[in-house]
């Protein structure tokens, strides 16, 4: 996966409200994701599986994903808990203009935040938005100022208005310096996620970073088990994850084996080894995800 797999759709600008981000480490990472259109079925949840992918990428260690239901004292416990276990933390959905649009008011009672129409996002969505609205028809302003009204910081918890795509008036609302909103759309959701990345990067240790090595083999799963297990057993003491992956239709399976970058030379030994034992090859993760395609 690409660092910005979307260049021909976004322009990256990271543009900041306040004059100083958290700098803290990060390592860990959680997803919430917010919709009853989600839990009822109506639609496809896409957007964790992005931040999974994204995760992997620039090397955090993506521990949770949950899929809430748009209710004001689901989103304050989530958010609560997540902020108080991880190093970031983003939510997906809930931050339109309708009725059950709550993820902006229920993420400020949580950290004690009031709500404050953000002039500076009025102005971009104004400038940037892509429907006019009948400035007569009050209605219809009224649920468009939802959109712009924010959680604001004050002396105990902090609340950043980022705009992290040059074209998009969407803001990244950062609260507590870990919870981060984002819209549940997939397209803008995505813009803007890999839109943060400048400011994400240099708060990730390089030896965070992660490789997946993958081989295919033959072998039925039940033939695999037991030199998978004692592999597993092998290298646990360097955090190194073995997996077993069945493409059902192509009469296939994936050994998957996934470790920090100063595991690299070691884990390509591991590969030779799995080869060996399980008459399989080795293959790049563009090939491995067509066999999936079968």
């Amino acid at each position: 996966m690409p660092i910005f797999p979307y260049p021909q759709l976004f322009a990256l600008s990271l543009h900041i409200s306040r004059r100083a981000m958290a700098t803290h480490s990060l390592s860990t990472a959680a997803c919430l994701i917010i919709g009853d259109e989600v839990l009822n079925g109506k639609i496809r949840d896409a957007n964790s599986y992005t931040f999974a992918k994204y995760c992997f990428e620039i090397g955090l260690d993506l521990k949770r994903v949950e899929v809430i239901s748009d209710e004001e004292h689901e989103i304050v416990e989530a958010t609560q808990r997540m902020a108080a276990n991880y190093d970031f933390v983003v939510t997906s959905g809930g931050i339109g203009p309708t009725h059950d649009d709550i993820t902006y008011q229920s993420i400020a009672k949580a950290f004690n935040l009031p709500l404050v129409l953000h002039e500076e996002t009025v102005k971009r969505m104004k400038r940037l938005g892509r429907r006019r609205i009948d400035p007569n028809d009050l209605e219809a302003v009224k649920a468009q100022m939802r959109m712009a009204t924010l959680p604001k910081g004050n002396t105990t918890t902090e609340a950043d208005i980022i705009y992290s795509l040059e074209n998009s008036w969407v803001p990244v609302v950062c609260v507590a310096s870990k919870i981060y909103i984002l819209p549940g759309i997939p397209q803008l959701f995505n813009g803007l996620l890999f839109g943060l990345q400048p400011h994400l990067l240099p708060r990730i240790p390089a030896s965070q970073r992660k490789h997946r090595l993958l081989v295919v083999t033959h072998k039925a799963e039940s033939e695999m088990a037991s030199f998978l297990t004692k592999l597993q057993e092998r290298v646990n003491d360097k955090n190194i994850k073995i997996g077993s992956y069945p493409h059902m239709s192509a009469g296939i399976n994936t050994v998957s084996i996934v470790g920090k970058e100063e595991y690299l030379d070691y884990m390509k030994g591991l590969v030779k080894e799995t080869e060996e034992a399980l008459e399989g090859k080795e293959v790049s993760v563009e090939e491995e995800a067509k066999l999936s395609l079968r």
